[in-house]
This record gives C-alpha cells, sequence and structure tokens, in this order.
C-alpha cells in the first residue's frame, strides 16, 4: 500500500493523488477542486460556448497593447534566430542548436517542439528557413554529403 496522499474530484467521484490536480494558491489547501482532467474538459466546454465573448475580449487586449506585442515578438525572433544571444532560454526555454544541410548556418528551435516532433513523427529539423527546404528539394540540388562523395571519388579515382 503506497502513502501517496490522495484527494476526491467531486465532478468525476475518482479519488486520485494530489499530483492529478492543479496547484491554485487561492484554495484552503493548495490545490485545484477539480482534477486536470475535468478541468480541461470544463474548460473546453466554456471556451466552445463563449467564443464570441472570448475572441472579443482577445481583440480589445490586443489593440491596447498591440505596440507591446509587436516589439516583444519582434525581440524574441531576433534573438531566437541569432544562436550566440545570452537571452535565449531566460523565460526557463531551453532550445537546442541544429546545421542547416543547406546553407551550413546554425539556427534553434525549442527542445519541448524538436522532442515531440521526433517522438510523434520521427523527424528533426534539417533546415533553418523554407527557402533552404524549397532549394533542398530542387531536383538540381546536391547536398553537402552527395558533394563530400564525389570530392572523394574524384581522389581515389
Amino acid at each position: 500500500m503506497t502513502n501517496e496522499l490522495t484527494k476526491v474530484c467531486p465532478k468525476c467521484g475518482r479519488e486520485l493523488p494530489l499530483s492529478e490536480f492543479h496547484k491554485d494558491k487561492a484554495k484552503k489547501y493548495g490545490l485545484d477542486g477539480y482534477c486536470k482532467e475535468c478541468k480541461k474538459e470544463y474548460l473546453k466546454v466554456y471556451r466552445e460556448n463563449h467564443r464570441e465573448e472570448i475572441l472579443k475580449q482577445m481583440k480589445v487586449y490586443y489593440d491596447n497593447h498591440s505596440d507591446e506585442i509587436s516589439t516583444n515578438t519582434k525581440k524574441y525572433y531576433k534573438c531566437v534566430k541569432n544562436p550566440s544571444c545570452p537571452r535565449v532560454g531566460d523565460r526557463g526555454a531551453v532550445f537546442e542548436t541544429f546545421t542547416c544541410e543547406v546553407c551550413g548556418k546554425e539556427f534553434r528551435r525549442l527542445k519541448s517542439a524538436v522532442d515531440w516532433d521526433y517522438e510523434h513523427r520521427g523527424i528533426l529539423p534539417r533546415f533553418c528557413s523554407k527557402d533552404c527546404k524549397n532549394e533542398a528539394n530542387r531536383k538540381t540540388h546536391k547536398s553537402k554529403y552527395a558533394k563530400e562523395i564525389e570530392r572523394i571519388k574524384k581522389e581515389v579515382g
């Protein structure tokens, strides 16, 4: 028998470990009243039923803060595209650095996104931009590996 603390969700009636409840400092014991699964379902239904109201609130917020949002977005993308920027990851985000197969330039991608793509799709980032990806798909393009093989064949033969 485990000594793990549990709590009963009033919505589904299941007794679950405390890790299955979101933290909420406003509540007496610091945990949300409903389990994560029930809360997720509730929020999904709420968003469906109040879609127009939420969109209006988002538009008002964007209209009032558009300059700030634009500035922050520009700073973020400028920093993410520059591998030597020290500000990347200052909010806890972890990035991985890759080398483009076409141009050889270093680029970064969010580690969580890379891990998800690899786990679900079995792919890793190979190109720094859509232009490089399109270049690699052209029939006239030779990858750096193909060029290296040709160079070795010339040296040997």
